[in-house]
């Protein structure tokens, strides 16, 4: 069962939050990414303690790099991981490519995103590493269909 959770911040803070860490505690971004992917990763493992294959759906910002993180802890792991990308990986810059090549030396699978692959997943989880704080006004309709397709499947999500 999902604990409620208690408090959020909004995107602004969020923002300063990474800004302070970068800017004043000289903490790299990379470093930033890597303790998301880390905290997510255990959040999946606290609440899907059973899951056993998990498909990691990135888009085409740093909120992907968390993903590349979440699915190279996991292929770490011993779990069975797919990486499904809405943006090419090599397209990606700084963090989030460097998170992304980390995915491929590790051997994640990662193939683009077709909504094919949802109807046939095996997966027990399906990581959302589409968009984070950088999202501004609508979803984009490619966005969208791969939002739809993630929540049209029969399988949890983080």
């Amino acid at each position: 069962m999902l604990k409620p959770i208690k408090s959020l911040y909004i995107t602004k803070q969020v923002r300063e939050f990474d800004r302070i860490a970068i800017e004043e505690f000289k903490t790299p971004g990379l470093t930033l990414m890597q303790r998301a992917g880390e905290a997510a990763f255990k959040a999946l493992k606290q609440y899907w303690p059973e899951a056993k294959a998990i498909l990691v759906v990135c888009g085409k910002g740093n909120n992907a790099g968390d993903g590349y993180v979440v699915a190279t802890l996991a292929q770490q792991a011993g779990l069975a991981v797919k990486v499904l990308y809405l943006g090419e990986p090599e397209r990606l810059t700084g963090d989030a490519l460097l998170a992304a090549d980390g995915a491929k030396a590790a051997g994640v699978t990662i193939l683009p995103f077709s909504g094919e692959q949802f109807i046939h997943t095996n997966a027990d989880v399906i990581v959302d590493a589409l968009l984070g704080t950088g999202i501004k006004g609508e979803v984009k309709s490619d966005y969208k269909s791969v939002i739809d397709s993630i929540n049209a499947a029969s399988v949890p999500v983080l």
